[in-house]
């Protein structure tokens, strides 16, 4: 039987001893699938398992050789399942993995290469900005990838709260060194 699910057309529909399952068909838009509540299997597939409504539903409809979800007239008692929250586990831990890393380049990094410096490799201080480039890249890749991620949205904001501080603190740098050529001036 195939099963037009929402606007998705042309999904298996496999029963199991765990329930009913839509397969999705290849080249339908991952954000589309994730907003409907498929999720990835170890085959590279996309699944969806059906409420016992729906399940009933297609289950009264086994004769038909094409069946729509939701039917004109039927709701099943729900909405679909179209949300931008769906976040799954192996996206998230992609997500957390990454921000630890951009973490790590932002924090130990750095200052391990001003520790190198200092010992005489003076040449290795270029590195120091560039992982901190790669932090940033890293965490922008992460917010526009996995939008609803929480770590993602406070690294974000650790990182825009310390690039304020920073331009603060030049500012104040730049006011207390005009002060004091104000006052040697003289002199």
């Amino acid at each position: 039987m195939i099963v037009n699910y929402y606007g998705i057309c042309g999904c298996e529909c496999i029963w199991d001893q765990k329930g009913v399952f839509l397969a999705a068909p290849g080249g339908v838009q991952v954000q589309s699938l994730q907003q409907l509540g498929f999720y990835t299997a170890q085959d590279g597939r996309w699944y969806k398992q059906l409420s016992p409504q729906e399940s009933a539903y297609l289950n009264s409809m086994q004769n038909m050789s094409v069946v729509d979800l939701p039917a004109q007239g039927t709701s099943f008692g729900m909405t679909p399942n179209i949300t931008f929250d769906v976040e799954t586990p192996e996206d998230k831990k992609k997500a957390n993995t990454m921000c630890i890393i951009s973490l790590l380049l932002m924090f130990c990094v750095n200052p391990l290469i001003v520790a190198i410096s200092r010992n005489g490799y003076e040449n290795i201080t270029s590195i120091s900005g560039f992982s901190g480039l790669a932090a940033l890249i890293l965490m922008i890749y992460v917010r526009v990838k996995y939008p609803k991620n929480t770590f993602g949205k406070v690294l974000m904001i650790v990182y825009i709260a310390l690039f304020i501080l920073g331009l603060i603190g030049i500012i104040l740098l730049m006011a207390m060194c005009a002060s004091c050529m104000k006052d040697c001036h003289g002199f």
